[in-house]
């Protein structure tokens, strides 16, 4: 037991393997914790010899209910010259190599009626050579965390289940969900694959629903007729919103782009092709195209009035438009066949943002084009438009936020202080499972050039489950960030931007120490006790 050696550590500081133990460490952690939200450190154990982790238990709290504990160990991600620590397993056991530190990540679910005060116990950490003891304390404050669904900060994964052609139409593209799960899609095993998303989804304040709605509507035996006639099913489309706005907490749906990206020559479409419906692309303004336009707008318009949703809809035109005329086109067709329906994208490009000014709702620059067009997009904020913000394989330099595999982990957290110092209401990011194992740029492929940018979730086909990752849970944090400074500004707005603007100003302009923010978020907790 003497070769043991076991510390805490902060959520915000990445443990690697090789790393040496401190000459201070603390053997216990106190965490300063709003109700209704998670909170997550570490322990970090490391031996002389190889031993084995046998579980982790949670003893002597003085509140049997309010309080929900669970583990994960820290896991490495290994690739052709390099390796990352990044997935969060889901094994209750682990084997940790002679001499090598392993984390475990301690997660705490505060339940929202749970009383204000003082908790404590103990974290043991059961071994094959003997159990470790440490020491948490819990203060729960008096802070109430929004549920998902009624949050003020806005957080959309393109969560990829239903399909994951990306650019263009693809039969031949692998379906992920079978390759890593043998499951058939919309079998009873897909669906459970599904849920355990949705549940990671709601865990991590995922709560804009990204809607594959062509795909839905196809899969779902949809036809075109001799006649051009589109008779579209909606059931699977019901089947599948429902399922996430119930396992997912989910507060806005995101419809799929109705124009091919970029490029932006083409509209998808649904068409009869050899006798068999499948998804197709048409020139903007063709007669095809047209139809298309004109009945699936109708209809989807249509659908969500019955079901309520129209409020909750937000439309995907075109991903990172390179011009203002595609764009424009299908924005028009959204207004004329879904009136007050909402259209947002993604902007890499700030060259056609001219001709897109009083036609899109919601502005979503990438970091970097924000930073270089401030005056732009604080301008169309003053007009009554509405922004997030997004980042993905670039900017690729670490002044910028981003998410890619061992970076920082604050740049996960402080981008949403960043979003509250700046008026963005939200933060979109493409890659939430973009598992391609073959494609040489984002996904997980040994070679691929922007590891970590194509997905913050891991498949874990053994237990038909997704492994969480600590770039995610850095994620999480910051968005339970962002609903404290909104609460704490409701009651004293000059305090609460005082705090933001310490920890990010903006998104390449950020303090980079964990312990800075970690003492900014409990003086605002401790100020809205006050309250």
């Amino acid at each position: 037991m003497s070769t043991l050696k076991c510390w805490t550590e902060s959520p915000l500081n990445r443990v690697e393997p090789d790393m040496r133990i401190p000459e201070k460490t603390h053997n216990a952690r106190k965490l300063h914790m709003a109700r209704n939200s998670y909170e997550s450190y570490q322990i970090l154990l490391q031996g002389g010899e190889e031993f084995v982790i046998r579980e982790v238990r949670f003893t002597d709290f003085s509140v049997s209910k309010g309080l929900i504990f669970s583990y994960n160990f820290q896991e490495e991600i290994t690739f052709e010259k390099e390796s990352f620590q990044d997935p969060l397993s889901n094994d209750a056991a682990w084997q940790v190599k002679a001499g090598k530190t392993q984390s475990v990540w301690i997660n705490v679910y505060a339940d929202k009626e749970l009383e204000t005060g003082n908790y404590s116990g103990n974290v043991i950490v059961v071994t094959d050579l003997g159990e470790l003891k440490t020491g948490l304390e819990i203060r729960v404050h008096a802070a109430v965390l929004p549920k998902n669904s009624e949050a003020a900060f806005a957080t959309e994964y393109w969560m990829n289940t239903v399909n994951f052609w990306f650019r263009y139409p693809n039969s031949e593209q692998l379906d992920f969900l079978h390759h890593y799960y043998g499951c058939e899609k919309y079998g009873s095993a897909w669906w459970d694959i599904n849920r355990d998303i949705a549940k990671n989804m709601k865990e991590n304040r995922v709560n804009v629903l990204f809607v594959r709605t062509q795909d839905l509507l196809l899969d779902g035996g949809s036809r075109l007729d001799e006649e051009g006639i589109y008779h579209f099913h909606w059931d699977l489309f019901d089947r599948f919103i429902s399922f996430f706005e119930e396992h997912a907490d989910i507060k806005l749906f995101a419809g799929y782009h109705l124009i091919v990206q970029t490029e932006g020559k083409n509209v998808y479409l649904l068409d009869q092709i050899d006798g068999k419906m499948q998804i197709d692309i048409a020139p903007i303004g063709s007669e095809k195209a047209e139809n298309w336009m004109r009945q699936f707008l109708t209809a989807l318009y249509a659908h969500l009035e019955e079901l309520g949703y129209q409020d909750r809809w937000l439309q995907h035109v075109e991903d990172e438009p390179a011009e203002s005329q595609s764009w424009g086109y299908g924005r028009k067709m959204v207004k004329k066949y879904m009136p007050g329906i909402r259209c947002m994208d993604a902007i890499d490009k700030q060259e056609p943002t001219a001709g897109m000014q009083n036609h899109i709702d919601l502005w979503i620059p990438r970091v970097d084009i924000y930073e270089k067009n401030r005056e732009f997009y604080d301008y169309r904020m003053a007009c009554g438009d509405s922004r997030w913000i997004y980042n993905c394989c670039e900017p690729h330099t670490q002044n910028y936020m981003n998410k890619f595999l061992g970076w920082p982990l604050i740049h996960h957290r402080a981008l949403p202080w960043a979003c509250f110092t700046n008026h963005f209401s939200g933060f979109l990011h493409w890659g939430y499972n973009f598992w391609d194992p073959d494609d040489p740029w984002f996904g997980l492929n040994p070679a691929a050039m922007l590891k970590g940018d194509g997905y913050i979730v891991y498949p874990d086909p053994a237990r038909n489950r997704v492994k969480n990752s600590i770039r995610m849970t850095a994620t999480r944090d910051g968005a339970q960030d962002f609903e404290l400074l909104k609460l704490l500004a409701d009651k004293d707005p000059v305090l609460a931007y005082e705090k933001s603007r310490k920890i990010a100003s903006g998104f390449n302009h950020f303090d980079w120490e964990p312990e800075n923010l970690e003492t900014a978020r409990i003086e605002i907790l401790e100020a809205l006790d006050a309250e």
